[in-house]
C-alpha cells in the first residue's frame, strides 16, 4: 500500500466509475482495479459496490475516505515544506533607513530577487528608532539600522560601514559657526550623530529643517538652504553635487556600522533564512 493507492481510491469515489477514473488519471482500467483491490486486501474489507452504472462506496469505504484525504493532504504539506526548504518562497517584510535603501540596497535586493524569484519582498523605510520598534513588535522580520540597537530581544549582524561627511554650499569657519542644518526626522541615527558632533564642537545652529527623504535633503542643500550630514556612499551616488563642499567627520563619529537586526525569538522562515545567508 502506498499514497498512490489512496489517490486512486479517492478519485474512484469521486467519479463513481472505474472507466472514467482511469481516463482521468491516464491509466488502464485494470491498473485502477488492481490498486483498489490492493487496498481492499490490505484492510480486509470491500470498499466499493460494483454495479452496471459504476461503483459506490460501501460503509467501510465511507469510513476510509476521510482518512485517505487526510493522508494525501499531509503528504502535500510535507512536499511543500520540503520544497520551500530548497526553493524558499512566500512573503518577506524588511525595513531600512532611507539612506541605506537608496544607496546600498538596490543592487543587493535586485541580486537577491534574481536568485530567489519566489520570495515576495516588501521594504519599509523609516528611522532607526521606528525600525527597531517595528522589529520588536514583529511588524517586519528584520531591518537595516545605524549604530547599536541595545535591546536584549534583538540580534544583528554588521553588513556595511559608512563614512560620514558634512555637505554644504560653503563649509568654512564662518559658515560653520552658526549654520542652518537640514536633517532627517527624529530617531534617525545619522541625525543623532550629527547633533552630537555639533554639540561637541560648540556649534550652535541658527535653525533646523526636518525632512523625510534623501532627495528632499539633497535638494535643499543644493539650493543653499543649509548643511547636512550624509554618508559618503549617498553623496557618491547622487547627481549634481559637484558644486557642493564636503568635510569628513573625524573618529569616533565616523565611520559607523550599519546592522541588520532581527527578533531572536521569531520563527525563522526559509525565506528569511535565505536572506540572512545572503547578507
Amino acid at each position: 500500500m502506498n499514497t498512490e493507492d489512496f489517490h486512486i481510491f479517492k478519485q474512484a469515489a469521486a467519479w463513481q466509475n472505474i472507466t472514467k477514473t482511469a481516463q482521468h488519471l491516464n491509466r488502464t482500467q485494470s491498473n485502477v482495479t488492481a490498486r483498489i483491490q490492493h487496498l481492499e486486501h490490505h484492510f480486509q474489507t470491500q470498499l466499493f459496490y460494483r454495479h452496471k452504472q459504476g461503483v459506490t462506496l460501501t460503509p467501510s469505504g465511507k469510513i476510509l475516505l476521510p482518512y485517505a484525504e487526510r493522508v494525501l493532504h499531509h503528504i502535500q504539506d510535507a512536499e511543500t515544506a520540503l520544497s520551500d526548504a530548497y526553493q524558499p518562497k512566500g512573503m518577506l517584510a524588511i525595513g531600512s533607513m532611507e539612506t541605506t535603501a537608496a544607496t546600498r540596497l538596490p543592487e543587493l535586493l535586485s541580486s537577491f530577487h534574481s536568485d530567489y524569484p519566489e520570495i515576495e519582498l516588501s521594504l519599509k523605510t523609516g528611522s532607526t528608532k521606528q525600525l527597531t520598534e517595528a522589529v520588536l513588535h514583529r511588524e517586519i522580520e528584520g531591518a537595516f539600522i545605524g549604530g547599536e540597537w541595545g535591546r536584549p530581544k534583538l540580534d544583528g549582524i554588521e553588513v556595511f560601514r559608512e563614512d560620514l561627511i558634512v555637505v554644504g554650499k560653503e563649509l568654512n569657519t564662518e559658515t560653520l559657526e552658526h549654520p542652518h542644518v537640514i536633517v532627517f526626522q527624529s530617531g534617525c541615527f545619522y541625525r543623532e550623530t550629527f547633533e552630537k558632533w555639533l554639540r561637541e564642537e560648540g556649534i550652535v545652529p541658527t535653525g533646523m529643517m526636518e525632512l523625510n527623504t534623501l532627495d528632499g535633503i539633497l535638494g535643499c542643500v543644493k539650493a543653499g538652504l543649509g548643511i547636512t550630514l550624509l554618508t559618503k556612499s549617498a553623496v557618491r551616488r547622487a547627481e549634481g553635487l559637484d558644486d557642493l563642499q564636503q568635510m569628513e567627520l573625524p573618529f569616533p563619529y565616523s565611520p559607523v556600522p550599519t546592522y541588520f537586526i532581527y527578533h531572536n525569538e521569531a520563527v525563522v522562515t526559509p525565506a528569511f533564512r535565505s536572506f540572512l545567508e545572503y547578507l
